[in-house]
């Protein structure tokens, strides 16, 4: 073992979105830090790839957002080249005939595009969005912060204290609407199959999670209240993804923080029982009296040579801690734009959902149990060259996430499967817009073993494990590390597994900075 010369009082592992943050706000907070990042390039799945000469896409992630509004204020990106090519950006749910809704925030237009549905829907719409947006203001303050707090813990329930008012106290209607799966709400406020389609979608996107899991009303909750605190929204940066995160290394640069590329971690060390820095697969040793890791947990606190300092229950946790991914990646390239049955083209920038209805979810997550994937898959799909040509000059290019998707199938392998996905993706999108599939120049498939390779995310999970009842709030990713703390003295969490959820949204990693600051000044 040999010893690196360079101090730091903080090495953070991992050159990832909430990696890089967290990284940078502990060195405005006047801390020496050094982030080492394993793979050549920083981002993790936040990269911007070329699918064919002429043709760039964002890799895996395609949006970013919604970003923390601290997190913007802090890091000023735009100072950094970080320019955005649009922003809050809506969803749509398409329909194959052509009568799509539009779900952003826009109230009357949603009730007048479903109108051609169901007036009833129509007059529901307000009272539902009332409803949920009522949900999302008293659970805010939890979703944002650090889970935990002294009225959260007297008032600890079924979801871990995961949901209290600003009061203390939730409303009745409030707290039976979290209780609920987002079948059972949707099923109770429309009768729309499009819609409630939809609207299941976005609660369990990402999640190895049935539409009728007890619970997933709350995830659509959590989604509408990490939006509250956004000014805007979801976003795309001009040249994809991978600008957003030239961005964020350029930030954490000028504040000084020391990136280290190819500088894989192969253990941590030790001193009297608390972290003393890592060791480096070269053998490099580099010494901190803090490490946070924006890794999984589970490979954080069981992979690296923590885990002898763990009580034994807590290993068990982890070890139960369910994060298999289940989302894979579709990238085509294509001779121009296609046209949607019945959509004005201004829709086409914005984030368009296909699936018909919660039973299509349901077929999904059926056979994605069975260890296979729906020959009808749900999609949520954007064509960001509709509003960065920077991308494909005078042609295009579709980015989508294909849902249910297992990391390992039943049987056979996915090296023959992936002609067969990519074939169901095709007859899927011939159904909205019929001449695509012939349009299509190149195509790029990663499914969620792919993504586990490319990102270096274990498990290739979009959260960083499945947000159900028993992995939120207070148990995310277990007892005793919800607040970004582990039993180790020094040792620290900042990556998706950890509260709130996954997703390009800062909080994880602005959470953890300020645990890890109010540490110090502690200690």
């Amino acid at each position: 073992m040999r010893s690196v010369s360079a101090q730091s009082d903080v090495i953070v592992i991992g050159a990832g979105v909430n990696g890089l943050i967290c990284a940078t706000l502990l060195a405005q907070g006047r801390r020496r830090v050094t982030v080492v990042e394993a793979e050549a390039h920083a981002g993790g799945a936040c990269k911007t790839i070329e699918l064919v000469a002429g043709h760039r896409v964002s890799g895996l992630a395609h949006l970013i957002g919604p970003l923390d509004a601290q997190v913007v204020k802090s890091l000023r990106l735009h100072r950094f080249g970080l320019n955005l090519s649009a922003k809050q950006i809506s969803t749509v749910a398409l329909s194959s005939d052509g009568r799509h809704i539009p779900l952003g925030g826009d109230l009357r237009q949603t009730a007048q595009a479903l109108t051609v549905h169901s007036q009833a829907d129509a007059k529901a719409w307000p009272h539902y969005d009332g409803r949920l947006r009522k949900a999302a203001q008293q659970i805010e303050r939890w979703v944002q912060g650090v889970p935990g707090g002294a009225v959260e813990q007297a008032k600890a329930g079924m979801f871990g204290g995961r949901a209290v008012a600003r009061n203390g106290a939730l409303d009745a209607d409030v707290a039976s609407f979290l209780d609920a799966s987002i079948a059972e709400v949707l099923d109770a406020e429309f009768e729309t199959p499009l819609l409630k389609g939809a609207l299941a979608f976005d609660a369990v996107l990402g999640n190895a999670l049935p539409p009728r899991a007890r619970g997933t009303a709350l995830l659509a909750a959590m989604r509408r209240a990490i939006h509250a605190d956004t000014t805007e929204g979801f976003v795309h940066p001009q040249g994809g993804v991978g600008a957003f995160t030239g961005a964020l290394l350029k930030a954490a640069e000028g504040a000084g923080v020391r990136v280290r590329l190819n500088a894989r971690v192969r253990h941590l060390l030790f001193d009297n029982g608390r972290v003393a820095g890592v060791e480096l697969q070269t053998g490099e040793a580099m010494h901190a009296s803090t490490v946070v890791s924006s890794l999984d947990p589970k490979t954080t606190l069981l992979q690296l040579g923590a885990a002898r300092h763990l009580p034994l229950g807590l290993k068990r946790r982890l070890n139960g801690f369910r994060g298999e991914g289940c989302t894979a990646k579709v990238n085509l390239a294509l001779a121009g734009l296609p046209s949607f049955k019945g959509i004005d083209k201004k829709l086409l920038r914005e984030r368009l959902i296909l699936c018909s209805g919660i039973d299509q979810l349901e077929r999904s997550f059926a056979a994605y149990e069975q260890g296979t994937f729906s020959a009808d898959p749900v999609m949520e799909i954007t064509i960001p060259s509709t509003h960065d040509t920077t991308l494909s000059a005078g042609q295009h290019v579709l980015s989508a996430h294909v849902f249910y998707v297992p990391k390992n199938l039943a049987t056979g392998s996915w090296d023959k499967a992936k002609a067969n996905l990519m074939s169901c993706v095709g007859a899927v999108l011939r159904q909205y817009a019929p001449e695509l599939p012939d349009m299509i120049l190149a195509a790029d498939v990663f499914v969620p073993r792919d993504i586990e390779a490319m990102a270096g995310t274990v498990g290739a999970h979009w959260h960083g494990g499945d947000l159900s009842l028993d992995q939120l709030g207070l148990l995310r990713p277990a007892v005793g590390l919800s607040q970004y703390e582990t039993p180790v003295p020094g040792l620290f969490l900042c990556g998706a597994g950890t509260h709130p959820m996954g997703g390009i949204t800062g909080i994880n990693a602005r959470n953890a900075a300020n645990v890890v600051l109010g540490a110090e000044v502690k200690a």
